[in-house]
């Protein structure tokens, strides 16, 4: 494998990653059915080129840097939950089923000396909680429309007003059955507006299988424009492209687009050419008695290490405080 790459603290675009060997080839299947050349990469083992076509894929070079820094081969380092990896947010739902208020949105966050007040909106009234500390978990993309008094300092309000979020879209295609695997392909990276293919189902049993597309920046905010039927038909066509066969075996699909989710206002946070070193100070750093989590404030921006890793940073925090 060849990857030719900038590692400069700018956005890592046009990456070319060019894969030769028995277990990776070219596409031709796109070729022969449109008359045009389409640039396509399918790897028949996900794992080897996974991880680092998504470590490539539009992000600063020091971000690429720094996730690969002491973590060794990627695919030793890949995990998933037994089962499902929802099976984690529903196991704390169950242990903390009494302390959790379901349907109640936060408008408003005061803070003092003396403690914090949270005001949220429940059954169309304005209800508030307070305590000693809070950790705050809210996306910077959703807290810059929240309330707050008096105001954070200039260093976190600029972070917060400032810091950008990634739009990507997922359209997931279920079929009747993998024919896919005839070939052993279980991947495509593509210059098509949907961008990359998976199979999510890989490691799954059963005959059915799951193809999805996982797109970002203006693709996906285009795609965003698009009704869900139409996002479905959309992808559909560009798959069949690269899958051919996927018409005949196609039983339905659905997507996500997270820039349309109200608790999200996109995928994840990033940083543009500079901004890391502006911003990155203030992101994690507790503003009086508020503390800070969430992937957007770990060194692991997208994963669910990063989610932990902050948590556990914010609560030793607290802990340290009182």
């Amino acid at each position: 494998m060849s990857v030719t790459a900038s590692m400069a603290d700018a956005p890592i675009a046009n990456v070319l990653v060019s894969a030769r060997g028995k277990k990776s080839r070219p596409s031709t299947c796109c070729r022969e059915k449109t008359g045009k050349k389409l640039t396509v990469t399918i790897s028949r083992e996900k794992k080897r080129l996974a991880p680092l076509l998504s470590l490539l894929q539009s992000r600063p070079g020091l971000t690429v840097l720094r996730d690969r820094a002491g973590t060794g081969p990627p695919e030793d380092n890949w995990y998933r939950i037994k089962g499902g990896n929802d099976l984690l947010p529903k196991a704390f739902a169950v242990r903390l089923s009494e302390k959790i208020r379901y349907g109640a949105p936060v408008v408003r966050i005061e803070h003092d000396a003396q403690g914090v007040r949270v005001v949220f909106l429940q059954a169309d009234t304005n209800r508030t909680l307070a305590a000693d500390y809070l950790i705050c978990a809210i996306p910077f993309s959703v807290l810059r429309h929240i309330e707050v008094s008096p105001p954070f300092s200039l260093g976190k309000q600029r972070a917060i007003r400032e810091l950008p979020y990634k739009s990507h879209a997922r359209v997931s295609m279920q079929c009747r059955k993998r024919f896919w695997l005839e070939e052993g392909i279980v991947y495509a990276d593509t210059d098509l507006p949907i961008q990359r293919i998976f199979d999510i189902t890989h490691f799954q049993p059963g005959t059915r299988g799951i193809l999805q597309s996982y797109t970002g920046g203006p693709d996906a905010r285009r795609l965003m424009e698009l009704n869900e039927s139409e996002r479905i038909r959309f992808t559909l066509e560009q798959m069949e492209k690269v899958f051919p066969g996927i018409r005949e075996n196609f039983e339905g699909g659905i997507s996500k687009i997270w820039d349309e989710d109200p608790w999200s206002l996109g995928a994840s946070s990033w940083y543009r050419p500079g901004q890391m070193g502006e911003l990155w100070p203030h992101i994690p750093r507790p503003d009086g008695r508020v503390h800070f989590a969430g992937d957007h404030t770990s060194a692991w921006i997208r994963w669910m290490q990063g989610a932990f890793e902050s948590g556990n940073r914010a609560a030793r925090e607290v802990n340290e405080a009182a």
